[in-house]
């Protein structure tokens, strides 16, 4: 029993060591940190159960010098289902502020996406890219994305049009 205390004990002051920790891998670089302000994340539970995930990311304030704004809002969307069915397009609908549709949805494969995007979309969902028309800063102060399902209901997703200064 005295051997099992002290082998306790010395395991205990053991993992309670000072351990070195490198804080350079946890602060995020300013593109990093663009990315994720850019970013919202939602989820639609129903009958304690989780539906699906979403998260949006709104590329125009991430990268405007790939995706300017003139030629619309443009997001990447990762969409994890819990049922494991593939039909995100043919059951959910997502909409753009007031009721607008995506004028163009591509899908993507994993091996298409690239840095940041690749690094942060979730590694067992469906990808896709949904652009929309340009949106008037001047009537509306932010930009938001219902998601919605006919049977488990609706979440919004509200993206601030200033981004980081990078």
């Amino acid at each position: 029993m005295l051997k099992y205390f002290i082998y306790l004990s010395v395991l205990w002051f053991v993992g309670c060591a000072d351990h070195p920790v490198n804080f350079i891998k946890l602060t995020p670089t300013s593109l990093q940190e663009s990315y994720i302000q850019a970013t919202r994340k939602t989820e639609i539970i129903y009958q304690e159960k989780t539906q699906i995930i979403l998260i949006a990311t709104h590329l125009n304030a991430f990268n405007e010098e790939a995706y300017p704004k003139q030629k619309g809002e443009i997001f990447f969307v990762s969409v994890y289902q819990s049922d494991g069915k593939k039909d995100f397009l043919k059951a959910y609908n997502l909409v753009l502020n007031s009721g607008e549709k995506p004028l163009k949805v591509t899908p993507l494969k994993a091996s298409e996406l690239q840095g940041l995007i690749a690094e942060y979309a979730i590694p067992w969902g469906e990808y896709y890219l949904l652009e929309f028309s340009p949106q008037n800063k001047r009537i509306q102060d932010r930009l938001s994305i219902t998601l919605s399902h006919k049977k488990f209901g609706e979440n919004t997703l509200n993206f601030g049009f200033k981004a980081i200064q990078k």
